[in-house]
């Protein structure tokens, strides 16, 4: 594989004869561009830019290129920074004095956006090693050397055989395409189709290349044909069965079919291959936490940071299985070290937001969220979590406003519809509320919450039968939610039936004899029913566990 020439802020590792970063597309070391200017080193970076060190094989003689990042500009950056590399090549034309540096080239190639810069040298010292012309062929004898006694020889000639002394030349014959490099070269582009038309081509003239079928099943599962992909890795693993890259691969295939157990075996096996493989740790890692496995996932996460620290999405994902385990301090540490290797992925910045505000300090939060919305201003996602921190804080017109931008990027985010009407029934705001909840569940109808709410605030209206409803969606939801039976209770009660409201009070009561508020509940119901004897003592009941609770504060 070709590690990122920028090993700080991406290190991510490349297929084998990737010409630019998959990760953050800039070119790797040994790439061309445009057919000449071989890449050397990364000479710096600045604000969505890098500086390159290259080599002009046309002219022999190092050169500077400065190139646009591709992931960090946009289209019109892009545009406008040829304009102004036109200008630049245009002004230094007629720059001829030796040690200037002039603008000697500019344009694109693949993702890369970029100018070259070069010292102008004496004109000896810069004629071209070769020059192309359409149909002619260079050979190796073309220029004689002189003999060093004939210095007066200035000319030289060559012989022109007679037509009977020239002998017959076989008529050229065409080399095939190399269709394993054109199939590297289209996916590298993103070209999925054109590149699975040159690996098909490249495995029918060569059945045993390795690269050809590695590369079409890449392809197919870039396409979403997952199926075709296994067998292109089938294909793969038979010619070589011992590569813990094809093996990782093919976990990466079984993943997107739903076999886990599969997929497990087969990092399993890249283990066996080579068990200091990091990237079937750090899958394997994915795939345990995903599976619902958070202590197993994190020891193949600490296996891959110890083979290879520098893997930031390894500490996102550490960081992601500490945070589910509310494991919130070590969740930090984990992320602050994804954004020292690489502080330009907004979920990174929007995680540490999270866990701030899970940690409760809500107003060191904000500035990470605001710092992921500058990343991605079109995420839904930082929108909704800075509106949870302002909705912490109390400010409720501005996290109304977040839950609005979050819901008109992505008006199915059901989290923030709820959000947004628990923050509305905070400001009595009743019905909107309600409108809210209704949208929340009209895309997620199994969010429990926001059916204990709406019932919660259909009581509070006085729409008890409508409550009823709803506690009894939420009921059905989670037998043991105690606040439903609770609130049920009090809502058949309003509606006068008291047995039942009664049965309700003794669910609740039975499911949690530590609640003191389904207590007195009760108590009101059976005194209602004219047991006087047992509402006493509900009620004495419930008053002791308050002054419990009182003590165990104190």
């Amino acid at each position: 594989m070709g590690m990122c020439l920028d090993f700080e802020g991406c290190g991510f590792d490349n297929r084998e004869n990737a010409r630019f970063c998959a990760h953050c597309g800039i070119p790797v070391r040994g790439a061309l561009l445009k057919g000449r200017y071989e890449i050397q080193s990364l000479q710096g970076k600045d604000r969505g830019t890098v500086t390159l060190q290259a080599r002009d094989l046309q002219f022999a003689q190092s050169v500077i290129i400065r190139a646009l990042i591709p992931k960090e500009t946009s289209p019109l950056e892009r545009e406008s920074f040829l304009q102004d590399a036109e200008l630049a090549a245009s002004l230094s034309a007629n720059v001829y004095d030796p040690g200037s540096i002039r603008v000697i080239d500019y344009g694109q190639d693949g993702p890369m956006t970029f100018l070259v810069k070069a010292e102008v040298k004496a004109p000896q010292e810069a004629q071209p090693l070769f020059v192309q012309r359409q149909g002619a062929r260079l050979r190796d004898d073309i220029f004689l050397a002189l003999p060093d006694e004939e210095e007066e020889a200035t000319q030289m000639r060559l012989a022109v055989p007679s037509v009977a002394t020239v002998p017959p030349q076989p008529l050229p014959t065409a080399e095939p395409p190399d269709w394993l490099e054109q199939g590297n070269q289209a996916y590298e582009y993103g070209r999925y189709e054109n590149a699975l038309e040159a690996y098909e081509l490249a495995t029918q003239y060569n059945v045993v290349s390795i690269d050809a079928w590695s590369g079409k099943g890449a392809t197919l599962l870039h396409l979403g044909r997952a199926e075709e992909a296994l067998i292109a890795y089938d294909h793969a693993i038979s010619l070589n069965p011992h590569d813990p890259e094809l093996w990782t691969s093919r976990a990466n295939v079984l993943h997107e079919l739903h076999q886990y157990n599969e997929e497990m075996k087969c990092y399993d096996q890249a283990l066996s291959f080579d068990p200091d493989y990091v990237y079937a740790w750090s899958g394997r890692g994915m795939a345990l936490a995903e599976q619902n496995q958070p202590e197993e996932a994190l020891l193949a996460f600490d296996k891959a940071l110890l083979l290879d620290p520098r893997q930031s999405t390894v500490w996102q994902a550490m960081g992601d299985t500490l945070y589910n385990l509310t494991r919130y301090e070590e969740a930090l540490i984990a992320i602050d070290r994804a954004l020292e290797i690489d502080d330009t992925h907004a979920s990174l910045w929007d995680t540490k937001g999270n866990i701030l505000r899970r940690l409760k300090k809500p107003e060191q939060a904000v500035p990470y969220h605001e710092r992921a919305l500058q990343l991605e201003p079109e995420n839904p996602t930082p929108w909704f979590d800075k509106a949870n921190d302002l909705r912490d804080l109390r400010r409720y017109a501005e996290a109304l406003s977040g839950y609005d931008h979050a819901l008109a990027l992505d008006p199915t985010l059901a989290g923030a519809w709820y959000n947004r009407g628990n923050v509305l029934a905070a400001l009595r705001m009743y019905e909107d509320a309600l409108e809210s909840y209704n949208h929340a569940l009209k895309y997620d109808d199994g969010l429990l919450s926001a059916w204990y709410n709406r019932g919660s605030l259909l009581h509070e209206l006085k729409r008890h039968q409508e409550a009823l409803v709803a506690f009894d969606r939420a009921l059905a939801l989670d037998i043991h939610y105690i606040a439903a039976w609770n609130n049920k209770g009090l809502a058949l009660f309003a509606l006068g039936r008291l047995d039942e409201a009664l049965a309700a009070l003794d669910q609740a009561t039975s499911f949690a004899p530590e609640e003191p508020d389904a207590w007195y509940n009760k108590a009101v119901v059976l005194e209602k029913l004219g047991r006087k004897q047992e509402a006493i003592t509900c009620q004495e009941w419930a008053h002791s566990l308050d002054q419990q609770a009182s003590q165990a504060e104190a």
